[in-house]
């Protein structure tokens, strides 16, 4: 009986003690991970480029803003300076510097991609209402020669999906290609999900510029912090080695339409090996973010809507470009500098 009795107390001692051994560990590593942060290192004012939606750069030595409610596509050099603007389109409605709202073809989207050894930018509308489901592809040569594309197509395709989730209306906010896939963000407002669509860049490309067959295309769901009850969304997308950096912002509004008061913007990223983990949409998967800030610690709060990731500085930290929107008309660029590991 006594041998049973010390039998039964070696046992419970080594439960105890590996439960002990697991809880340190599970401390230890969680005293490992490292929250994000997003510094402002410096800031650019643009007067006269209105609504910064995307930007892209080109073999470091020029960027490319495009504004959601303006005709033109804007150079900027790698001071950051406005040195040009090229036309996409032929519109009576900038006459006071800014396409109206019902009227804009609200371009939220831009990518580099090749075609044929060729350097092109994507432009897409979001997708939102009638008016926004247009793009541009826009070829790099020394004409910038544009192309206005529809998109009805691919924009009911991937409607279609969101359906098959419940009620949620298209409203792409970011594009991002890679020699592999084309990535498409979607933006989550009220009760809605942000998702990250996902297809064979080759099949896409095809289908822009030859009229081919629509990709193939799965869905990832991710949740993002929220403020102030209101969910964060997604906003701009660049891959940058095996990870897609993204923007998002929190607006007090409940549809895709109407803008709202900015409370917070952030920059985080997706690791694209791990995209098996967010094929859930009841268990979206928690992508890494880290508010912006600046260099007193205090928020920004202007709508960040979209980024280039420019060098890696060190391990565990880059250097990126955000665009953000005032909604008034004006756009400020933002040198930031991202953290994620010690």
């Amino acid at each position: 009986m006594r041998s049973q009795l010390i039998i039964i107390f070696i046992l419970v001692l080594a439960f105890v003690l590996e439960s002990c051994l697991q809880t340190n560990t599970s401390s230890s590593t969680a005293a490992m991970a490292v929250t994000p942060l997003a510094v402002i290192e410096s800031k650019k004012f643009y007067e006269n480029l209105p609504s910064a939606s995307g930007i892209e750069s080109f073999y470091s030595n020029s960027f490319y803003i495009v504004g959601d409610d303006s005709p033109y596509l804007y150079m900027l050099d790698m001071q950051y300076n406005q040195v040009s603007q090229y036309p996409l389109f032929e519109t009576s409605d900038f006459s006071t510097g800014r396409i109206p709202k019902a009227l804009k073809p609200d371009l939220e989207c831009m990518s580099r991609f090749k075609y044929k050894n060729e350097d092109y930018l994507l432009l897409l509308g979001s997708g939102s209402s009638p008016a926004r489901n247009k793009g541009f592809v826009v070829r790099m040569s020394e004409n910038f020669e544009v192309m206005e594309i529809g998109l009805n197509r691919l924009y009911v395709f991937l409607q279609q999906i969101l359906d098959k989730q419940g009620a949620q209306q298209l409203n792409l906010e970011g594009v991002t290609i890679d020699d592999t896939h084309v990535y498409f963000l979607q933006r989550a407002y009220g009760g809605a999900k942000n998702i990250l669509f996902r297809a064979e860049a080759p099949s896409f490309i095809s289908y822009l510029m030859e009229g081919g067959d629509l990709p193939a295309t799965a869905a990832f769901y991710f949740s993002l912090p929220q403020l102030q009850y209101f969910k964060a969304g997604f906003s701009g997308a660049h891959v940058f080695h095996d990870r897609l950096f993204f923007t998002a912002s929190v607006e007090s509004t409940l549809n895709a339409i109407d803008d709202g008061e900015v409370l917070g913007s952030f920059i985080g990223f997706i690791p694209l090996g791990e995209l098996s983990r967010a094929t859930d949409p009841q268990n979206p998967f928690p992508a890494p973010t880290a508010v912006i800030n600046d260099s007193n610690g205090q928020a920004y709060k202007g709508k960040a809507e979209s980024l280039v990731v420019t060098r890696q500085l060190k391990r565990g930290q880059c250097e990126v470009i955000v665009v953000s929107d005032d909604d008034l008309g004006h756009s400020e660029l933002l040198r930031v500098r991202f953290q994620d590991e010690k």
